[in-house]
């Protein structure tokens, strides 16, 4: 199999002492220009100086910081790979060449042979790319041939010539750290792990790192605390047990010297949040999110518009648009992909709530985000909202009559349940509305929305049926269809006006703040209809 390679971007990154997130989505080399500081791949870790060259295959996360008192610039030339299976196993009319996204090199350090000359390609494709390079076509892949070639051949470092001694010693004492801070970890421990005098290890490790052994320890204890604090609940005793120390004074007392506030005041500082899915509870709890995202796209949360105005929507398949908005908080669902939800607790402490009650979820979270007033008080007001909805239709329904929701797709029609939105909470929980037996038994039981044919509609008919049309791949056009059917013409609730369209923009979300607002909407359609 023989590859092809084509230039993708060279850029130049400059970090201080916080730490910076960037998703690789293209094979990429990373050199560090100047400074020194720490860069690890999806969570492993390295320490990196000038001259420092290392490789990042596609899909991956890298976090770098500069070392205390550093700074660090890092150069990334990213480029595309393509791979030719061969003439013989190509289909006729099939392009000889496709692009190529699996590993290539392990990712990590590379030790090449030429480390001048890797740097002088490295300043002269920065100077094309800056530059017009029309004038020499060719010769930014002339360039980044070279340069392949050169770190491609280079020897992984392996062995102790390879790095030196103390450099690798460093490194397997911030490895164990990471995985051990839980436990009891002492400098004399790590000195002898690491082949180290105490002393001359002290010395080693603050010049390699910029910290001292206790404070980077810290450092590493206490950012796994913040995480406990905004996710789990626990007690300041149980989290600093957790983390690796005795008991919660002294953990408040060390959480202070580093954060500078006590624990009990970063939980109540206000947080920067990004939130997928769940966009409404956050605004009906008073807070507005950094950025967000829904299943459907931000923009079809109709009812949400004036409250979301500003904030970027920052999609639903990749967390890229997120990482540049540094959020201290994630807020998710389990709708998102698995994957998608793993790159996010690389990211920032990450909350994932399942299916289930939307106001349970709420105050779950108002919980966490010290948010229970807030939460109390909206919840005051959506129940006497209910109570004046449900006076306002006395007399007009009876108690024994149903409703439930429905959806007209391109190939089927689908029985909501109250986890995916549609108003269904409102009509059953708010308004008091009963479910026809078979819509609890196969739908609202199983707490998942059931696919049936049109033929089978008439058994999970409602006395009250409310619609809406999924419009993608011709549901608009399904849609016409089904209601021009004998089957439709003779439900009861077609009969009798009980059918009420809803726009699938205005009642798809599940979120408290749009039920609030979707529950005026079912109140006007019943009463218009009804009168």
């Amino acid at each position: 199999m023989r590859n092809l390679y084509q230039m993708k971007n060279i850029e130049r990154l400059s970090a201080g002492n916080d730490a910076h997130r960037r998703l690789i989505d293209s094979y990429t080399f990373i050199a560090a220009a100047e400074g020194r500081g720490e860069l690890s791949i999806d969570g492993v870790r390295m320490l990196v100086d000038s001259g420092t060259v290392l490789f990042c295959n596609p899909g991956r996360m890298i976090e770098y910081r500069a070392a205390p008192g550093s700074g660090l610039l890092l150069d990334l030339i990213s480029f595309r790979m393509f791979a030719s299976p061969g003439q013989e196993a190509q289909p006729a009319g099939q392009a000889a060449y496709d692009e190529r996204r699996s590993p290539w090199l392990p990712d990590g350090k590379l030790c090449p042979e030429s480390p001048y000359r890797i740097g002088m390609l490295v300043k002269e494709l920065r100077a094309i790319r800056s530059s017009d390079a029309g004038a020499e076509p060719f010769r930014q892949e002339m360039l980044l041939y070279e340069l392949l070639h050169l770190l491609a051949s280079g020897r992984r470092p392996d062995s102790e010539t390879d790095i030196r001694p103390s450099r690798k010693g460093i490194e397997l004492a911030i490895d164990y750290m990471h995985k051990h801070y839980r436990e009891e970890i002492s400098r004399d421990l790590l000195a002898q792990m690491t082949g180290f005098h105490p002393r001359f290890f002290s010395m080693l490790f603050k010049r390699e790192t910029g910290y001292s052994f206790s404070d980077y320890l810290a450092r590493i204890r206490i950012d796994r605390a913040k995480e406990q604090l905004l996710l789990t609940g626990g007690s300041l005793n149980d989290i600093a047990r957790n983390v690796g120390y005795a008991d919660g004074f002294y953990l408040s007392r060390k959480f202070k010297q580093v954060v500078g506030v006590s624990p009990t005041g970063y939980v109540r500082e206000p947080k920067k949040i990004v939130v997928y899915d769940l966009v409404g509870h956050l605004l009906a709890l008073g807070i507005k999110p950094l950025g967000a995202s829904y299943n459907q796209g931000l923009r079809s949360l109709a009812l949400l518009r004036e409250e979301l105005a500003g904030t970027p929507d920052v999609g639903y398949t990749s967390v890229e648009p997120m990482l540049q908005l540094k959020p201290e908080l994630i807020i998710a669902t389990d709708w998102l992909d698995r994957g998608m939800i793993e790159q996010l607790h690389k990211i920032a402490p990450t909350l994932v709530f399942h299916s289930g009650d939307p106001f349970e979820r709420f105050k779950s979270l108002a919980d966490i985000l010290n948010r229970r007033r807030e939460a109390e008080a909206f919840i005051a007001r959506y129940e006497e909202k209910g109570e004046r909805a449900r006076a306002e239709l006395n007399g007009l329904i009876g108690p024994d009559e149903t409703a439930a929701v429905y959806e007209i797709w391109a190939d089927c029609l689908w029985v909501m349940c109250e986890s995916y939105g549609r108003g269904v909470y409102n009509l059953y929980k708010t308004l008091g509305f009963t479910p026809p037996a078979k819509v609890k038994r196969d739908v609202l039981d199983i707490g998942r929305p059931k696919k049936i044919t049109l033929e089978e509609l008439p058994d999970y008919a409602a006395d009250h049926m409310f619609i809406s049309v999924y419009p993608a791949n011709g549901g608009a056009e399904s849609a016409g269809k089904v209601m021009e059917s004998a089957i439709w013409k003779q439900l009861p609730a077609v009969r009798r006006n009980r059918v009420y369209a809803i726009e699938l923009d205005m009642i798809h979300s599940v979120d408290v703040l749009s039920l609030e607002k979707q529950l005026e909407i079912q109140t006007q359609l019943l009463k218009s209809a009804l009168r």
